[in-house]
């Protein structure tokens, strides 16, 4: 079962009304099989209409990511879903190659217009009241006084990217958002895997490498996108000369100096270093996610067991 949620977004969101939508939409939809690991079939596509001035900073849209898939998961783990994907989509993505079985989708005129793009075997409607005002530019002023998007030619960021989760897709996301051309993605080889937690559920590299590929194309499928195995600290950081930038979530924040040490050392331009708030974390718990890979290997292997 895949399930599209079409929201207008404009000005500042209530996130109130986005859950109590979100909610209502799912309650009486039946996914797959809880527990189990989710087929390509099964996902929850939130997508959010909006003008071109409506997301423009990577600041807002940082804000938002956290926002609306935490609340999403959390409805979704309410229900026992806790492998099910959700993807956050906007102006950009690829709606050609999606096929929802359901998609709810509100009244408002200017999403009715933009209806005609998505695919979908049945549809139903929700009214939305306060999502935002199109008299606004974002969640704030201070929010969008940086026009970021496209920022840099070329981008990149790293990770194990193992059992694809949401904060994963956060950083991708926002990679995406701040590239206009090639994004280069080091997934760290096997080799530096073998001391992980419930290691015997670990995906194999094609496969994480797979996953990675087919995300940045369903969020940005403009954009050029090299997957590199990291084998050192740097990754492909350490030696490509062209990056720009690098993304990185807050609790690798460590990792963006020692990149930048080494560029200098090898004759190197340092990167722009853009971090990326941790998803349901806090610096006290050393900014954990809310669904970890380790977790999410857990679950797996005690639903197997």
């Amino acid at each position: 079962m895949r399930v599209g949620v079409i929201f207008d977004w404009f000005g500042k969101p209530d996130y109130n009304e986005f859950e109590n939508i979100l909610r209502n939409c799912l309650k009486n939809v039946r996914f797959g099989e809880q527990t189990q690991i989710t087929t390509n079939a099964d996902a929850l596509d939130i997508v959010l209409v909006h003008d071109k001035e409506s997301l423009i900073s990577s600041i807002y849209l940082d804000k938002i990511l956290g926002k609306l898939y935490s609340i999403a998961r959390d409805i979704l783990l309410e229900h026992e879903y806790f492998l099910l994907p959700i993807n956050v989509l906007f102006d950009g993505s690829d709606y050609d190659n999606i096929q929802w079985d359901i998609m709810f989708m509100n009244t408002h005129e200017f999403s009715l217009i933009e209806k005609d793009k998505f695919h979908y075997r049945e549809s139903q409607t929700f009214e939305q009241r306060n999502m935002g005002s199109r008299n606004g530019t974002g969640s704030s002023m201070d929010d969008q006084t940086i026009n970021d998007k496209n920022e840099y030619k070329v981008t990149a960021l790293g990770g194990t990217f193992d059992h694809i989760h949401d904060g994963h897709k956060i950083l991708l996301t926002m990679a995406a958002f701040l590239t206009s051309d090639r994004l280069i993605v080091g997934v760290t080889d096997e080799e530096l895997l073998v001391n992980k937690k419930y290691k015997e559920q670990l995906e194999n590299f094609d496969k994480r490498c797979l996953n990675v590929m087919t995300f940045v194309h369903l969020v940005k499928p403009s954009l050029r996108v090299e997957i590199v195995p990291i084998k050192d600290v740097c990754g492909p950081t350490g030696t490509v000369p062209e990056i720009e930038a690098l993304v990185v979530s807050r609790e690798t924040i460590a990792g963006g100096q020692v990149v930048n040490d080494t560029r200098q050392q090898r004759k190197m331009h340092p990167l722009a270093i853009h971090v990326v708030n941790v998803l349901g974390g806090n610096e006290e718990d050393g900014w954990r996610e809310k669904l970890s890979s380790t977790e999410v290997r857990k679950l797996i292997s005690e639903h197997r067991e």
